[in-house]
């Protein structure tokens, strides 16, 4: 079964004349029970997330993907790959999300809606959930991490260095691949996405994406570590109904979720201020790419199965 897709531009939240990259993938012959918004991580792009779209599509949702201003097609010049803007470029990000998960809500209004967030795209998710929970009946976080200690004195240079030479491609992207590869430098076929999947064929596809893996700019390390505090602050969920059904998804190997600990306490957390419907799995072996590991068909089984239970 094919779904039906649609793909445009969503004018963005600023009067800048940027705009957004989505499609939409809808069921071809069955009736749309849900939506389901799905939000990408770091220097990659919604094109990514096609055959994952497609396999919701094809069990009664309407999915939307879109590329976040400075990736993938959402970006008119190559140079602004991996730039946002100047000013207050995480709350940009979370901004357009909502944006994006309006625009699908008033396509279909009378569906309950759910919000799928990965890596980069877990904390937006994270911050979106803090101001517009009550919009959605769901949240799937995926490859998302706990507190980073050094969080305040990253962001302290990362502000200076976005004030001086926003645009410049920092030294922190070969920093940050070192730090998530450490462990997996004796592999056999090691590489710099080794951390990004235990799964050759993804790493291979990854590196091949002339969209993919673009480094990051001051301005969008700025970004990055600004939501990522917002997001793993230890009060980040006060503003969230109790009742609200979380599902994180991580690999038991992926070194943003600290090998499973940070997404461990991240839960914990959450059970701890009280809320009812938080359910975790961490997949052993796998990494950070969770949804494109070879064990990927038993997570979207698993995935459309807690939506289900919460229709």
């Amino acid at each position: 079964m094919t779904s039906l897709q649609k793909s445009a531009y969503l004018s963005a939240t600023t009067n800048d004349q940027t705009q957004l990259f989505y499609t939409v993938f809808s069921p071809e012959t069955i009736p749309v029970k849900a939506t389901l918004q799905i939000v990408h991580g770091m220097q990659e792009h919604s094109g990514r997330y096609a055959e994952i779209a497609e396999y919701f599509a094809n069990q009664g949702f309407a999915v939307l993907t879109y590329d976040h201003l400075g990736h993938g097609k959402s970006v008119k010049d190559k140079q602004d790959i991996g730039f946002f803007q100047l000013n207050h470029p995480d709350e940009r990000l979370i901004s357009d999300a909502e944006k994006i998960s309006k625009h699908l809500m008033d396509q279909y209004p009378d569906v309950p809606h759910f919000i799928l967030g990965h890596s980069m795209g877990s904390f937006i998710t994270r911050c979106l959930l803090q101001r517009a929970s009550g919009k959605f009946a769901g949240a799937i976080i995926t490859g998302t991490g706990g507190p980073l200690p050094e969080i305040d004195l990253l962001r302290g240079y990362l502000s200076l260095a976005n004030a001086i030479a926003p645009r410049r491609r920092t030294f922190l992207n070969s920093v940050f691949t070192n730090v998530n590869n450490k462990q997996f430098k004796k592999d056999k076929d090691f590489s710099d996405t080794s951390w990004l999947s235990l799964n050759p064929a993804n790493r291979n596809a990854f590196s091949r994406d002339e969209l993919c893996g673009i480094p990051f700019t001051n301005n969008a390390f700025y970004a990055l570590f600004s939501i990522y505090k917002k997001a793993t602050a230890r009060n980040w969920a006060q503003t969230i109904p109790k009742s609200f059904p979380f599902l994180f998804i991580s690999g038991q190997n992926d070194p943003i979720g600290d090998f499973g600990k940070g997404v461990t306490k991240t839960v914990e957390n959450l059970k701890l201020d009280g809320f009812k419907d938080v359910e975790v799995e961490i997949y052993p072996e796998m990494r950070h790419e969770i949804l494109n590991e070879e064990i990927r068909e038993d997570v979207l089984n698993q995935i459309d199965h807690w939506i289900s239970k919460h229709l």
